[in-house]
């Protein structure tokens, strides 16, 4: 009976012993801040994740080693001896590096689309390349909803629509807008595309050196002014840290599409280089339609130091692009793509020659303050010409662009963020409109 007893207390010590729990918290060793999701391992085998507190509860025995890991830090191992303990586990951070991690943000502080008081849509670099890369609204058709994107010829003519808007003519309607678009505006790497008129012409952009497109639909004449569409923000091709390469690429095409581009990529750790040159080269799907292009391009961003960044861009471009003009409806029933005779008559066209260069700057004042800087000048020649008219316009337009990025903690978890600026753009430009109709009257 004795040794019965004796066999019964050892089970219920056994089983009691068993049954004890130990709690803890698992916080960052630097912020002491709880780490809510940290995995709690037993034996190889997970037993329970931290709570929002940090907190968590496991089965308890002495000896029991126990892993904790949490993603950015690095595993720590804990060896139990009394269960009644309380353990406090605090994870440093992973001294590894993660691979680059490349983050296409918007202009706000906050950087989260979530957060954001607007409607917005990135398309990167895979996405644009995903069809031929040559033609952007390819890809603003296929990922940007409710957003167009036309081309008045091959390589010519582009504009956007969005949410319903975007093109038509100027206010005056006096001369040709060479099918531009208005009522949005596009920057490219931080320079106004769209001039101080309004008018928006990106004939002269190479949209095969393009790797990343923002889009904002709806108002935005806080951040950028003149823009009751919305904005498109255009990144060129970003070489990677620690790489440097040359390269050739050749496309090939129907209707005679011949494009050959050479690129120089040069990165490092503060710096990042790219140049390049090509030329593009179609004789078009229907009669007249014929396009050529060259183009060539350099963009830089480098950092000074820790407070302080310069960027540039400066391109160069010489587009010419036949107009076929409109089909009637039985030529298109009739398979018959000759064209409009008049167009083809008088020579319709856009030949556009341009350079745009712009030199911006970043300091950071402090971790609440930073301002970026941008001064900018384009340089236009456009002769354009349809069944009715020619247009020929030579604008300059120049200005700068200065935002202040401030974001300020004001106490329990609450911050004050936002941007401070001024765009100004001036346009100095020679305007002669020519009436082709044999009887204007």
């Amino acid at each position: 009976m004795k040794q019965l007893f004796l066999i019964a207390a050892f089970i219920s010590s056994s089983i009691l012993s068993y049954a004890q729990t130990i709690t803890g918290k698992v916080s960052d060793a630097g912020t002491n801040t709880p780490l809510s999701g940290a995995t709690i391992s037993i034996s190889g085998k997970t037993a329970t994740t931290t709570d929002r507190d940090g907190l968590f509860t496991i089965p308890c025995a002495p000896n029991t080693k126990i892993t904790v890991s949490f993603v950015g830090y690095d595993s720590y191992q804990h060896t139990i001896k009394d269960c009644g303990e309380e353990l406090r586990i605090r994870l440093r951070s992973a001294s590894t590096n993660l691979n680059t991690v490349e983050i296409t943000a918007t202009s706000a502080q906050n950087k989260s689309i979530l957060y954001q008081p607007a409607s917005i849509t990135k398309v990167n670099t895979y996405e644009l390349k995903r069809g031929t890369g040559l033609f952007l609204d390819d890809a603003i058709a296929t990922n940007v909803p409710g957003v167009t994107m036309n081309r008045r010829s091959v390589s010519g003519g582009q504009q956007f629509n969005i949410r319903g808007y975007g093109n038509g003519v100027r206010g005056t309607n006096g001369v040709s807008s060479n099918f531009d678009g208005q009522g949005y505006k596009v920057y490219l790497n931080g320079i106004p595309v769209t001039d101080a008129e309004g008018i928006t012409l990106m004939d002269d952009i190479d949209f095969g050196s393009i790797g990343n497109v923002e889009v904002v639909k709806g108002p935005s004449g806080t951040l950028y002014g003149l823009a009751i569409a919305g904005v498109v923000n255009l990144k060129t091709l970003k070489p990677e840290p620690g790489k440097t390469s040359i390269g050739q690429e050749v496309i090939v095409g129907s209707y005679g599409l011949r494009r050959y581009t050479t690129r120089f990529e040069m990165g490092t750790e503060n710096s990042s280089l790219l140049l390049n040159y090509g030329y593009q080269h179609s004789d078009g799907y229907m009669n007249h339609t014929a396009s050529r292009k060259k183009f060539a391009n350099a963009a830089g961003e480098f950092t000074i130091n820790a407070r302080q960044a310069v960027n540039f861009y400066a391109g160069y471009s010489d587009s010419y692009d036949e107009r076929g003009g409109e089909l009637t409806i039985a030529q298109y029933e009739a398979g018959d793509f000759s064209g409009n005779p008049a167009y083809i008559q008088r020579n319709a066209h856009s030949g556009i020659t341009s350079f745009r260069l712009g030199v911006g700057h970043t300091y950071n004042f402090n971790q609440a303050i930073s301002n970026t800087t941008t001064l900018y000048g384009t340089g236009i020649s456009n002769n354009a010409s349809s069944a009715a008219g020619w247009t020929d316009k030579a604008p300059i337009n120049y200005g700068l662009r200065s935002t202040f990025d401030t974001r300020f903690t004001i106490g329990n978890g609450l911050s004050l963020s936002g941007i401070t600026g001024i765009e100004v753009q001036r346009q100095n430009a020679q305007v002669t409109g020519y009436n082709m109709k044999a009887d204007p009257a």
